[in-house]
């Protein structure tokens, strides 16, 4: 691994930057690769889906750029008692393989993100992705499977009915959902926290809240958020 620390050059001033790091094997937070009071990192090994880094201390006007040049999405965590995106430290955020983010802090013990959601291929925009997804069998919604990414592959639904979960509606937000399972109709279900001070959960289209929209097998559907708790959809034929 490679450290270089701030230098002025001329006019120009270098940031301190760190290269080659490997995030660290079999993710958490307690073990993660702790980036240190460097402001900008390339994480060039992540093993396995999950493995992990950690960010220094939030305290305002810190600044970092964060690289994932490793072969899959990491987890990204903040200190003890830091959040990321309001999002609790214990939890973390995911960083897409091939991604630039800056984490930005303003406010002590909180990191905000840019481009958290999107990547790059060469001269490309990619967007998260997660594959291989397994609905919950028996379907319902208080245990379907959460859908993490923007773009979503469903590839087991056991039996009809069978269910995921969208994230909670928020304006702006868009998620697709493959169901490429062989056979079956799988249940999308919105969320079913309040959001914003809105009662109850979040609604597909005209539907009643917290009620599923169906997929269809090889069917795929995009999901569209333009005010606060409601879904609009447009399904494949």
């Amino acid at each position: 691994m490679s450290v270089f620390r701030r230098l002025a050059v001329g006019e120009l001033i270098f940031e301190s930057a760190q290269d080659g790091v490997v995030a660290h094997a079999g993710g958490g937070q307690t073990n993660a690769f702790n980036i240190g009071p460097i402001e900008m990192t390339r994480v060039t090994t992540v093993a396995t889906a999950g493995d992990s880094i950690m960010l220094p201390p939030a305290q305002p006007g810190l600044g970092l750029i964060i690289v994932n040049h490793g072969a899959n999405s990491m987890q990204v965590f903040g200190q003890p008692s830091d959040t990321i995106n309001d999002v609790a430290s214990a939890t973390g955020v995911p960083q897409m393989a091939n991604s630039w983010v800056f984490y930005g802090c303003f406010t002590a013990g909180a990191w905000y993100t840019e481009g958290l959601s999107q990547g790059f291929y060469q001269g490309y925009g990619t967007f998260s992705t997660v594959d291989s997804i397994t609905a919950f069998a028996g379907g319902g919604q208080a245990s379907a499977v959460l859908l993490t990414a923007m773009q979503n592959r469903v590839t087991t639904v056991g039996s009809a009915g069978d269910s995921v979960r969208l994230p909670p509606a928020v304006p702006g937000m868009e998620i697709t959902v493959i169901n490429a399972a062989a056979a079956n109709s799988m249940n999308v279900f919105p969320a079913s926290q309040a959001q914003g001070g809105k009662s109850g959960g979040d609604a597909i289209n005209a539907l009643s809240q917290n009620t599923q929209f169906a997929v269809a097998s090889n069917k795929v559907a995009t999901f569209y958020c333009c005010t606060l708790g409601t879904w609009h959809s447009i399904l494949t034929a």
